[in-house]
């Protein structure tokens, strides 16, 4: 992800900043395997030598003189066992603390060390040490508040740091040669170092401010604190030191209490955000008024008496470069104003151009129609030269429904992508919005493009492909973060159009999926019901019936198959099972065939499974499917009636079945079976099952009565005139044999 784009993300969402230094929960280490455990023996152990060493080195001494070690030493380890309290603490927070007590503790060793080996190299060698131990705390504390502004915060905080760096300099600068008793020149490290120092806790501040970090003793601010403490001891060490003056124990206690703030700071870290108006009143005013502060204070410098470096006098200088940064940082501000105002009124202007191109859009009658309308009225937005949606299959595919303008290489509509690129779509679609960058991916597939932005299409609570667009010009695609807002309004609407046919499209794949595993795997079998005569209960036909492994049941299965495109296909594969076990049935009686009507339709592939019969065959129309044109039906029929007889099925449960009698004239009419159960005690079924035998013997075909089960059903259904009948009274459908 870009850098732009992480910057925009915290403008967008400027309370979701992960703490610094911490993790997610873990489980507590027992004191025996807790890493700080070591590392507080190894400092204890430590700075009890270093006591050891000095005592021997320099003999009894009174208790002030080495107050400062044992305080520290005992500090040093209450610091280290802070961190240590912490149960999700990083390895670097113990790292990081150690180091800092152990270098600055062998600065104070140097100073300690300069009888033996001189004042001025022990100065510069305490004042190098002073420095490298107080690098990590601002190195962990500034960079993180740094990585969490905007963009106008960050270069606001960047001069005001520069501004503070210059004026504590030419401060430090001005009190140290008035009142130092060395003109040695490396003593001057020591305010130019903590300048820096202080500098850094400065920016820290600034950034916390600009952050809006609640005004509470913990984390940041104790952080800051911590280290503002250090430096002060560390120059009241020098400035004792080179005045001749020696050590203090208040002195060290300073330093000890720094150290403990610092720890605490590590081991409180966050970033809790204070959203009162009062406080945004304060922070905001602190900002704008802390360099003119800092611009009298040098001026004030420059009006009181003070020490010359090498003849130059500080103040002036000092004073014309916190100017000249303070109206460099001015105009810079007002410039990022002028910016960000004309960047709102370009939002505001292509935000309407959105609203209008979501107004235009309308779901299409298929899935790709929509997708085309969605990228023509994406290619509307200025700048954009590409436009695409992709959706995303059940085996892990990516498919471009539709891809408009300057299209990357090797993608075309209706096309899955190459693997990789499909993985990565998918991996970051589950993130949110992003933005592909050939600089930042190293994608060789852009073609043209400079840039292409993404936004996830969300459906059912689940992602159901990605819209994208992209741009061939470079200023454009540095735009492209501040367009994600537009793209994920696009996003939204195109769900709301795509999602329903995408998750329709996405079960008809899986139908499809599922069918071709069946048809493939012939993970269904035939089952035969006869059909007998009612008077004499001899068998003359079988009904050929499919029922599936899964247990499904086989009506819901062919329908999904009709919706799925796959009707025919599974017909037909059923149609073969059945005339296979046909064969297998006592010679004679004729078999029954459930056939749709698109199959009877489709001709070859039923007169090609035919071929395969031995015995006389019976095509059942079932009115369950709606036939659009029987002139069409009864043609494909009529290419058949030499190798079948025709029967419509379950007639009686609608006007449907009447029209099937008339357009097709059958052989056979199949009573349905809601007319026949408890035809022997409702003399409405009666009636009907009366009249349709005389419509059905009218029109030139013979009834079957399904489902018959009782014997007064039987005997009611005989006195009805009906001669065929089949169901659980003759036998359950059931395999050959």
């Amino acid at each position: 992800m870009s850098r732009d784009l992480v910057l925009r993300h915290h403008e967008l969402f400027p309370g979701q900043n992960a703490p610094l230094l911490s993790l997610p929960s873990v489980r507590r280490p027992s004191r025996l395997d807790h890493p700080g455990l070591a590392l507080l023996v190894g400092t204890a152990a430590s700075a009890a030598l270093m006591v050891l060493y000095l005592l021997n080195a320099w003999g009894q001494r009174p208790a002030f003189e080495t107050a400062y070690i044992l305080v520290s030493a005992a500090s040093a380890a209450a610091a280290v066992g802070l961190v240590a309290r912490r149960p999700d603490s990083k390895i670097l927070n113990y790292v990081a603390l150690t180091f800092a007590i152990a270098v600055t503790g062998a600065g104070m060793v140097a100073i300690d060390l300069s009888p033996v080996i001189g004042a001025g190299p022990s100065t510069l060698v305490a004042n190098l040490l002073f420095v490298i131990g107080g690098v990590p705390a601002m190195v962990v504390i500034v960079p993180s508040l740094y990585g969490r502004l905007d963009r106008r915060a960050l270069v606001s905080a960047a001069l005001d740091g520069a501004i503070m760096l210059v004026a504590g300099t030419t401060l430090l600068l001005s009190i140290w040669q008035a009142n130092s008793a060395s003109s040695d020149p490396d003593s001057l490290l020591v305010p130019v170092a903590a300048a820096a120092l202080f500098a850094s806790a400065g920016v820290a501040a600034i950034a916390a401010l600009a952050m809006r970090a609640a005004p509470t003793v913990r984390g940041v601010w104790s952080g800051i604190v911590g280290v503002l403490i250090l430096g002060l001891s560390w120059i009241a060490w020098e400035d004792r030191i080179l005045h001749g003056q020696g050590r203090d124990a208040p002195v060290s206690v300073l330093y000890s209490v720094g150290i403990i703030t610092l720890a605490y700071a590590w081991m409180t870290w966050n970033h809790e955000v204070c959203a009162g108006r009062r406080y945004d009143r304060v922070a905001s005013a602190m900002l704008d008024w802390m360099p003119i502060g800092l611009i009298v204070l040098c001026v004030t410098l420059a009006a009181v008496p003070h020490g010359r470096i090498a003849g130059v006098d500080p103040a002036p200088i000092g004073t014309a470069i916190v100017v000249l940064l303070a109206i460099v940082r001015q105009r810079m501000l007002v410039a990022s104003e002028r910016l960000a105002s004309k960047r709102l009124a370009g939002e505001v202007e292509e935000r309407s151009q959105t609203m209008l191109s979501l107004a235009r859009l309308e779901q299409g009658e298929t899935l790709e129609v929509t997708a085309f309308r969605i990228c023509d009225e994406a290619l509307h937005l200025g700048g954009i030269d590409s436009a695409a949606v992709y959706s995303f299959g059940a085996s892990g595919s990516v498919v471009p429904l539709a891809v408009e303008g300057m299209t990357p290489r090797e993608e075309a509509a209706g096309e899955p992508l190459r693997s990789a690129r499909a993985m990565h779509i998918r991996a970051c679609a589950g993130a949110g919005a992003w933005i592909d960058l050939p600089s930042d991916t190293g994608r060789t597939d852009m073609g043209q493009l400079e840039g292409e932005a993404f936004a996830p299409l969300r459906w059912d609570d689940r992602i159901v492909g990605v819209v994208s667009i992209g741009t061939t010009r470079r200023d454009d695609a540095r735009r492209l973060p501040d367009r994600l807002a537009t793209l994920s309004e696009f996003g939204v609407v195109s769900a709301a159009l795509l999602g329903p046919m995408l998750a329709d499209h996405r079960r008809l794949a899986d139908i499809r999926s599922q069918l071709n595993e069946i048809i493939v795997g012939h993970a269904f079998s035939p089952v035969f019901q006869p059909v007998v005569q009612l008077q004499t209960r001899e068998i003359i036909g079988f009904e050929a019936l499919t029922r599936f492994a899964d247990g499904t049941r086989p009506d819901r299965r062919f329908m999904e198959a009709e919706a799925a495109g796959m009707s025919v296909r599974l017909e037909v594969a059923c149609l073969n099972e059945q005339l296979e076990a046909a064969s297998w049935l006592p010679p004679g009686p004729w078999v029954s065939l459930n056939v749709s009507p698109a199959l009877a339709s489709a001709v070859v592939p039923l007169v090609s499974a035919l071929e395969r019969a031995d015995r006389e065959v019976v095509l059942e129309i079932t009115e369950h499917v709606e036939i659009a044109d029987y002139r069409i039906l009864v043609a494909a029929l009529d290419l058949v009636r030499g190798n079948a007889r025709l029967a419509v099925d379950d007639a009686g449960a609608g006007y449907a079945g009447l029209r099937h009698i008339l357009e097709l004239s059958p052989e056979f009419v199949k009573l349905d079976i809601s007319l026949v159960r408890h035809v022997d005690t409702d003399p409405a079924r009666q009636a009907m099952v009366a009249g349709m035998a005389y419509f059905a013997r009218t029109a030139g075909s013979e009834l079957i009565a399904e489902g018959i089960e009782t014997e007064q059903e039987l005997e009611t259904l005989i006195s009805l005139g009906i001669s065929l009948g089949q169901g659980y009274l003759f036998g359950k459908p059931g395999p050959v044999g």
